[in-house]
């Protein structure tokens, strides 16, 4: 992703197809309700790591791997997730921040 792209959608904010969530202390639970409502309309971005204002608070370098590993494993997961997707986060860094990028199709 592009610094200005990630600019752009900041200035515009949340929308119908991008959600921020803050995510400071690991993933928070409706996060994978965000998921399921972009899966059933038209998809969309979910940053994590910048709060509803639109503010980049940033996640922990430390903890990204294991958040990025433990969403995964939750999404792919047929007993806590149905049907199961397919998703692959993607780390961005901005002004000395670390956010992740969720791009549901």
């Amino acid at each position: 992703m592009q610094i200005q792209e990630l600019k752009s959608v900041l200035l515009i904010g949340e929308t119908i197809g991008v959600e921020f969530k803050k995510c400071s202390n690991g993933i928070e639970s409706d996060t994978y309700e965000t998921v399921c409502s972009f899966l059933n309309r038209y998809g969309g971005d979910i940053y994590l790591g910048i709060t509803d204002k639109g503010i980049v608070s940033g996640i922990s370098e430390k903890a990204a791997a294991d958040m990025i590993k433990n969403f995964i494993k939750m999404i792919s997961n047929p007993n806590v997730f149905m049907p199961t997707v397919y998703l692959l986060p993607e780390l961005i860094h901005y002004e000395e921040k670390l956010i992740i990028k969720i791009h549901v199709p």
